[in-house]
């Protein structure tokens, strides 16, 4: 993100130009600030207050489940294992859609995911 001096008018009438298109395009805003400062950390700051743990950078390899189809552990490409009460998991839908075990594809839940495009 840069300063608004420096930033070329042409992104926001692009932007502004497809939006105005949409169905619903007078629904649209913007953040007062970049995504990470005003989005996301008031997320993490939230789950770290709860007694939570945000782990960044970090690629899921696979959801391992419990005999109950529940969340057993996350393991990270790194071999790291992640365990916990709740899991949030931010990742593209392609991704999601690839790390989805085999038992839950049947749910009616998840599902609704064959119809999400990345």
């Amino acid at each position: 993100f840069i300063n608004p001096d420096e930033l070329s008018m042409q992104c926001i009438l692009i932007a502004l130009n497809r939006f105005l298109q949409e169905k619903h395009g007078s629904k649209m805003a913007f953040l007062d600030g970049n995504p990470p400062e005003r989005l996301c950390k008031p997320i993490a700051d939230h789950i770290e207050s709860l007694g939570g743990q945000v782990i960044l950078n970090s690629r899921i390899q696979k959801i391992e489940l419990k005999a109950d189809k529940s969340v057993k552990h996350f393991v990270l490409t790194n071999g790291n294992i992640i365990t916990g009460d709740a899991y949030v998991f931010a990742t593209p839908v392609d991704i999601l859609k690839l790390l989805l075990p085999e038992d839950w594809k049947e749910i009616s839940y998840f599902k609704k995911l064959e119809k999400l495009v990345g």
